[in-house]
């Protein structure tokens, strides 16, 4: 399973990336194709919950789950702001997941235990992960690997000898700043051993000019996914 740390700073980051980018906006819009109206969606791994925002519309309600208080106290301020009163919040681990979905989501999450959760799923499990085994948003020499891309997740359904749909998407979904000094930070962030002349050389590299004026600065990413679409 993948852990963020959701305090103040990530998570204003990462609410300031979704609402200039668009990049939540543009995957739920990708995703209705696979929902009705009178779907039940339950979201395991929600994080800030800026997708299931976005999804709300296109569902009749939505159960976000996730281990952090943080970023649920975040979704649920969000939700009201938005009036996504559709979308109950629930803290608590994937393993532990009880009752039954029409649909059940899990975005960037990491492992997942494919079997049972098909086993809560009356209609179609989605499973989003990376194209790509790299993260863009650093110095290359620091990027890690993640094994939840789309090779991994293939062989593990194919292996299991589950049927699915797989469909490429890439959407923009990089940080938007406001100095370079923040931008050299989220950097370090993102890569705590990388040298002030590698962070200098990224963003000399990277880092484009917006000409607004919350937001001067912009490092871009594109960043790619693979859809699995799993029907029961």
């Amino acid at each position: 399973m993948l852990h963020i740390t959701w305090d103040e700073q990530t998570s204003e980051r990462f609410i300031a990336a979704s609402e200039y980018t668009g990049f939540h906006k543009a995957l739920a819009k990708k995703l209705e194709q696979y929902l009705t109206r009178e779907d039940t969606l339950c979201d395991i791994g929600c994080g800030l919950g800026r997708l299931d925002i976005e999804l709300a519309p296109f569902v009749s309600g939505i159960l976000a789950v996730d281990i952090s208080e943080e970023a649920l106290n975040t979704l649920r301020r969000d939700a009201v702001k938005a009036g996504a009163d559709n979308i109950r919040i629930h803290r608590g681990e994937a393993e532990d997941l009880e009752g039954s979905f029409d649909v059940i989501l899990m975005s960037l999450f990491g492992a997942a235990d494919t079997l049972k959760i098909l086993s809560h799923c009356k209609r179609r499990f989605i499973r989003i992960v990376s194209a790509s085994r790299k993260s863009g948003l650093y110095p290359e020499r620091h990027r890690r690997e993640t094994k939840y891309a789309v090779p991994m997740v293939s062989e593990e359904l194919e292996g299991l000898g589950i049927k699915y749909n797989m469909e490429y998407c890439s959407f923009e979904f990089g940080q938007p700043l406001k100095t370079r000094r923040e931008a050299g930070l989220f950097v370090l962030s993102n890569a705590p051993g990388a040298e002030e002349g590698e962070i200098d050389e990224f963003l000399d590299a990277n880092l484009q000019s917006t000409g607004r004026s919350d937001f001067p600065l912009y490092l871009p990413y594109q960043k790619e996914l693979g859809v699995f679409v799993i029907d029961v």
